[in-house]
């Protein structure tokens, strides 16, 4: 660990045992430095003398110590005591992410830049000689859109994250050296976090959720943009000095009020007040920016014809909005910076109320500020310009007068029934699935339906009425996407259509130039995203859009969509369904013939990557994901969410903010300029059928236990606290997508969230041992030497064993031990547990061997430190967590049908409150929820 990063960390966190000591009371404090203690005599003794006779007797009598100690704990007092090993975890994560930025402003000082960064990218493209033609061609095609999703993975209430970065501010402050009056000022923040409740009480709703992107949006996004482009455009003329500056190829996405998959609380009415109040804020945003734009450019405008121009302009502007000649009073006479600075704020005004004298377009604002850049760079003042108008410019092509753009999204079993029913108020058939699409076609030709539909049908066409009145307030590209969830045939394309049909955002074609109305022309004002999760609908994918492709009246569309198509992947539940090798070998396969058929009906083609921020939902290094799957991005288009703990990690901090963009970036640029010159291109069709197999043989293994196993449903259930996580409010989505108790009804997030709190891990590794020696037992003797060769020459597969090392070095099966224990019988318990060890041990073995390395991370020395050094901290929650978790589910609360009264539901509620409490606790420990 860092000098300064300890010193940081022993501040803080003992100024936190302080105040726990004097808040809490000596015995409270004493129960927590007992299990901190007990929890690192455990692990320290478990390393250094494993599977000893006498090491084991040790151990036992250390744990009975420990869970001793835990059983006489009030509730009040386990509380407290999760209360603090919490709160610990938020102060270490704070000082590790102010690590990580200082470590950002090393590398930024050094000539190559850090790793994944742009400078150090661009070193790499002139290394290789890349063209300039070659980067200046991705340009004109390349897109990238992070996407903020309400996924209810963010355990951290926004009060805290408050007092966290108030704290942040303090240590800023205080340098080095923290003295008296930061103690002082320290100790305020760490009692106010004491008092503060981490637990929600009152139920997530949709506005919340809106509210909370607004707050990412507000502090850091919006300014992000205009930092980052200044950035990118320094770093292409150092390698690049003859290539032009290319347009902003960023935007941002939001699914925050509009996914209403699974989600009765998204309504109509929540979507247009999601897009109205992201409207209004970077309205806000930009009124606020030409604010302190006046403050900035304090000077006269010289004569000449920059200056003429611009008064000219200011002239024009006058006569058009008489309100705004007050403004000549305001400054200087030869102040026209100010001058027209004023008038652009009183315009942004008149936007934000609908009034006369709005923007018509944000382009008009674009050119505004493009005018003043150009402006101020002939004045000469470059520096002045680049920090005002260029930053607002790009923040202006970035994220219009819109903000970010709203993707809708459905469950394709509510639009299919929707279209069912139009279709049968038509007289027409919905049944084959050819007759289906061809009845939905001749339906697009039609007016719409005028008749009286089923509440269910009408509140599906109320959504699309909200998104078209969406476009119609703020433009196009506010909301044009509708992604279809669980995807699996042509037709559920064909019955959003039909649903835009009725709504107007589907319409034949206008009138030709001649007058004429042009047979089978159709005009779409939305792209439908099919989002492909399943196994066997990634397989199905590229079938599915081949038949949409070849068929005229869809291209007819597309044609109208400018011959774009965009696809979504989901990570998290192809690994529910498949496993984790099965599935990411079916989103690398899907990835690539979907590019190979996009290419061959001339199609653009995007992908949409639904990650979540751990590796068992897709997450881990985007930059390296990327770079190993080299058509993750179809001419540089690439959309990915950022979902719940991640968009806080990613999002809170500027610095951080920007380095997560920078990575996504290069590695968009690394994976089409560079890619090619490190792979072995003559053996990766015999590597891609190895890596077919051993999914094959992994999907089964997994599957077997997963599905096949009719006792791990009741394991799953009692060995993980996935009841407790159900009844946890981190969002306003539900669990499960249609209240059934079923492995296949509940969603990935907390099937993930529960496996990662009882420390398994299981969906991130879980079927990769078994394929991994059945591959080598089949291609024995060279088995291990093929599995190496692939590792060191596939970046596909180096980042699969990666994953696993990373995901395999945090499972804890000493912890997840401690919940199978309590399964019932006790029997089952024993037996599927033994299930998961053995093929544990199995993956370890098999990914050690084919990194040729003696120990997990060995490598990666910081992560491998990092995962030492917290475990004794995690380790008491987890002893809180599974005493008390028993507790619970014997209670009332927890449908153990105890006593009920007065007495007993405020102790089931102080149970809970202590549990949930637990659960962000574990999480901000691992860094993870799901």
């Amino acid at each position: 660990m860092d000098d300064r990063l300890r010193q940081e960390v022993r501040f803080l966190t003992t100024r936190l045992g302080a105040i726990v000591r004097e808040q809490a009371g000596a015995e409270v404090f004493a129960a927590i430095e007992i299990l901190r203690k007990a929890a690192k005599e455990i692990r320290e003794h478990r390393d250094q003398v494993p599977d000893q006779p006498a090491s084991e007797k040790h151990h036992r009598a250390a744990l009975r110590h420990l869970q001793h100690t835990v059983g006489r704990l009030s509730i009040p007092q386990a509380e407290a005591v999760a209360h603090a090993f919490s709160l610990f975890f938020h102060l270490v994560n704070l000082c590790e992410e102010r690590e990580r930025v200082r470590r950002l402003h090393v590398h930024q000082r050094q000539g190559s830049g850090a790793p994944m960064s742009l400078r150090n990218t661009f070193c790499g493209l002139r290394k290789q000689g890349v063209p300039a033609a070659d980067v200046a061609k991705l340009f004109q095609s390349m897109h990238i859109e992070p996407v903020l999703t309400a996924h209810p993975t963010e355990a951290k209430r926004r009060s805290v994250l408050n007092h966290l970065l108030r704290l942040a501010r303090v240590m800023d402050a205080t340098c080095v050296d923290p003295n008296a009056a930061a103690e002082e000022e320290v100790d305020a923040g760490i009692e106010a976090l004491w008092f503060t409740d981490e637990v929600r009480e009152g139920v997530v709703t949709p506005a919340m959720e809106s509210e909370n992107a607004r707050f990412f949006l507000e502090r850091t996004i919006y300014d992000l943009a205009g930092l980052f482009w200044e950035t990118f455009c320094a770093e292409l003329a150092r390698t690049y000095p003859h290539l032009p500056e290319p347009a902003p190829f960023l935007s941002f996405g939001s699914w925050v009020g509009t996914d209403r998959d699974g989600n009765p609380f998204i309504t109509p009415e929540t979507s247009l007040e999601a897009a109205e109040q992201v409207h209004l804020s970077i309205l806000r945003y930009y009124h606020g920016a030409c604010g302190r734009m006046l403050g900035l450019l304090s000077f006269p405008c010289r004569d000449g014809a920059d200056g003429s121009a611009l008064r000219r302009e200011i002239e024009r502007d006058m006569r058009r909005f008489p309100a705004t000649r007050a403004f000549a009073a305001v400054d200087q006479p030869s102040e026209l910076y100010r001058r027209k600075l004023r008038i652009m704020r009183w315009r942004l005004e008149r936007t934000m109320e609908r009034a006369p004298g709005a923007y018509a377009t944000p382009e008009e604002f674009t050119a505004e500020l493009r005018q003043l850049t150009e402006s101020l760079n002939a004045y000469p003042s470059v520096r002045t310009a680049r920090l005002g108008p260029f930053r607002l410019r790009v923040a202006s092509e970035v994220f219009g007068f819109h903000g970010a753009s709203l993707d809708f999204r459905t469950h394709s079993r509510v639009t299919r029934a929707a279209a069912g029913e139009i279709l049968a108020k038509a007289h027409l058939p919905a049944e084959p699935v050819e007759a289906r699409v061809a009845s939905i076609q001749r339906l697009l030709f039609r007016p719409p339906l005028s008749a009286r539909f089923s509440d269910a049908t009408s509140r599906v066409l109320a959504e699309f009425r909200a998104l078209r009145t969406i476009q119609i307030r703020n433009g196009e590209a506010a909301a044009h996407r509708y992604v279809l969830s669980m995807a699996a045939c042509a037709a559920d394309v064909w019955d959003v259509l039909l649903l835009a049909r009725q709504t107007g955002l589907v319409e034949p074609g206008r009138d030709s130039p001649a007058g004429r109305r042009q047979a089978r022309s159709l005009l779409s004002r939305l792209d439908v995203i099919p989002l492909f999760e399943t196994l066997e609908d990634l397989d199905a994918g590229p079938q599915i859009m081949e038949a949409l492709f070849a068929d005229p009246v869809y291209r007819e569309l597309l044609r109208s969509r400018q011959d774009f198509q965009e696809v979504m992947l989901g990570y998290s539940d192809s690994v529910k369904d498949g496993g984790y090798v099965a599935a990411n070998w079916a989103l690398f396969e899907a990835q690539k013939r979907l590019a190979e058929t996009a290419e061959k009906f001339k199609i653009r083609l995007s992908f949409f990557h639904g990650k979540g921020g751990t590796i068992d939902r897709g997450g881990g290094q985007s930059h390296r994901s990327i770079q190993a799957q080299p058509f993750a991005a179809p001419g540089g288009r690439l959309r990915i969410t950022e979902q719940g703990e991640v968009v806080s990690l990613k999002y809170s901090n500027p610095a951080i903010a920007e380095r997560n963009l920078e990575q996504l970036v290069t590695s968009v640029l690394d994976a089409h300029l560079l890619h090619g010159h490190r792979v072995e291109a003559a053996r990766l069709p015999e590597w891609e059928g190895y890596a077919r197999e051993m999914a094959a043989s992994s999907r089964d293994f997994y599957r077997q236990l997963v599905y096949e196993t009719t006792e791990f449903v009741e394991y799953f259930r009692q060995a993980t606290p996935i009841d407790l996580i159900e009844q946890i409010r981190l969002g306003s989505r539900p669990a499960r997508r249609w209240g059934a108790s079923g492995l296949r009804d509940l969603r990935a997030i907390p099937w993930v969230f529960a496996w990662t709190q009882s420390r398994h891990l299981l969906p991130a590794w879980f079927g990769l041992g078994h394929a991994l020696e059945k591959f080598q037992r089949d291609h024995h003797p060279d088995g291990l030497g093929i599995l190496r060769a692939m590792h060191q020459g596939w970046p596909f597969f180096f980042n699969l064993i990666n994953n696993a090392e990373h995901s395999l070095a945090k499972t804890d099966l000493y912890i997840a031990s401690l919940y199978a224990v309590l399964v019932r019988p006790r029997q089952r318990g024993e037996t599927i547990f033994g299930r998961i060890e053995e093929e544990y041990q199995r993956s370890v073995r098999g990914v050690l061997a084919i990194a040729n390395s003696s120990a997990l991370l060995a490598e990666q020395r910081v992560l491998a430190e990092s995962i030492r050094l917290r475990n004794p901290y995690v380790d008491p929650l987890n002893f809180l967590q599974t005493h008390f978790l028993e507790l619970w589910r014997n209670s009332s609360g927890g449908t153990g049908n105890g006593r009920t009264g007065k007495t007993a539901k405020a102790r089931d509620a102080a149970l809970l409150h202590l549990l949930q409490l637990t659960v962000g606790g574990i999480a901000f420990g691992m860094k993870s929820t799901g």
